[in-house]
């Protein structure tokens, strides 16, 4: 029976790669699997639909995401100054909405606790 360090000493047996490191604290050792989720999940350089804001924010409706972040007036001079950026890019009634992911989440993740969950 093989005990717990013995797999994983056979996994960095098999992921043998010559490399020279002076610190291995600048290191993390992570499967490929969890690297490529990790590069998915990347938001610089992205651009974000309403179903991704959606998403982010638990599947709220569009109508509870405008009610409550894009057009709240406590976060009016924010949400203006976004789309003035081109942050947030919306032409008018019905044309579709598309958000700087990276900045988006940033305000997101700042006013989590204030919004009506």
């Amino acid at each position: 029976m093989k005990e717990k360090g013995d797999s994983i000493m056979q996994a960095l047996k098999v992921a043998t790669v010559p490399m020279h490191v002076k610190s291995m604290d600048q290191y993390v050792l992570v499967d490929k699997e969890a690297y490529n989720k990790l590069l998915d999940q990347s938001l610089l350089g992205r651009a974000w639909i309403m179903d991704n804001v959606r998403d982010r924010c638990g599947n709220k409706s569009i109508k509870w995401i405008k009610e409550n972040i894009i057009e709240n007036p406590k976060y009016s001079r924010q949400i203006g100054r976004m789309e003035q950026q081109g942050q947030i890019i919306h032409k008018g009634r019905g044309s579709a909405w598309k958000f700087k992911a990276s900045v988006m989440a940033d305000f997101l993740e700042s006013h989590w606790e204030e919004l009506p969950w």
